[in-house]
């Protein structure tokens, strides 16, 4: 299963444009987790990924549902942060991956906060 996970983040990764920043030029705050599928549905964890960002003031900018894949890339209309969130179907579980970016500069709180409240909404559909 972790080899499926991995194959399927690395294959989402190779749908972003590089970044050319330095790992000191920004803030990252990530949160992944796993719930067993009949549990957590792909569309759940899809439409929680979308609540949790536009409660933030988030506007989408990708949204692609790949089945066992679902992408969402979004970020604030003048802010210098973005949220790119994966929900994966790996076998009998699906696992979601939140990553907060601030381009401020490293250390920076509001990265926690994002990921958690994002974290927060999609743990609230698991039922």
């Amino acid at each position: 299963m972790k080899a499926t996970v991995l194959a399927a983040l690395t294959a989402a990764a190779a749908l972003l444009p590089a970044l050319p920043a330095a790992a000191d030029d920004f803030s990252l705050g990530y949160d992944v987790d796993r719930f067993p599928a009949s549990k957590l549905s792909m569309q759940a964890c899809r439409a929680a990924v979308s609540r949790g960002a536009a409660a933030l003031g988030y506007t989408t900018r990708v949204d692609q549902d790949q089945k066992t894949l679902v992408l969402h890339v979004s970020a604030p209309r003048t802010d210098g942060r973005s949220l790119i969130a994966y929900c994966i179907s790996a076998g009998d579980q699906t696992v979601f991956v939140i990553q907060a970016f601030d381009y401020s500069g490293p250390g920076n709180p509001d990265v926690d906060r994002v990921k958690a409240r994002v974290g927060a909404e999609v743990r609230k559909s698991v039922r």
